[in-house]
């Protein structure tokens, strides 16, 4: 789960499954490390007191959005986000995972593909992808 329309779209989805079905919702947010933010810096991670501000803006936004509906747990850790999301699935024995599509056009897509892209293709377990209309 990202900040970004998508990724709250694929949380309310997922939200209303779990009503639907009953378990408990597995809520990842994907920290890039530095590097993979820019260039310009080494490998490393991002100092201790982001994290946890990252952290709890998550859990705040994810209850915000939530609203206590369903049970469920959220997890912010640090690296690639499709290899951490695969990653995690396993760990969590997750039955399925749902992520949010940017639907990028042409060269960013070619150059960068996409983290829902490289999830389908390495996944354990089903995906939906849920995407966002385009604004405008």
């Amino acid at each position: 789960m990202d900040f970004h329309p998508p990724g709250e779209a694929a949380l309310a989805w997922a939200a209303r499954l779990v009503q639907q079905v009953g378990g408990t919702l597995e809520v990842l947010h994907v920290v890039p490390r530095l590097h993979q933010l820019d260039p310009f810096f080494r490998a490393g991670s991002l100092p201790a007191a982001t994290v946890a501000g990252i952290r709890a803006r998550a859990r705040a936004r994810v209850a915000d959005l939530l609203k206590r509906r369903v049970h469920y747990r959220v997890h912010v850790i640090e690296g690639e986000p499709a290899a951490c999301i695969v990653e995690r699935a396993v760990g969590l024995r997750v039955e399925l995972i749902v992520i949010g599509t940017r639907a990028r056009r042409g060269a960013a897509q070619f150059l960068f593909g996409s983290v829902a892209q490289k999830v389908i293709q390495h996944a354990p377990v089903p995906v939906v992808t849920i995407r966002c209309p385009r604004p405008g």
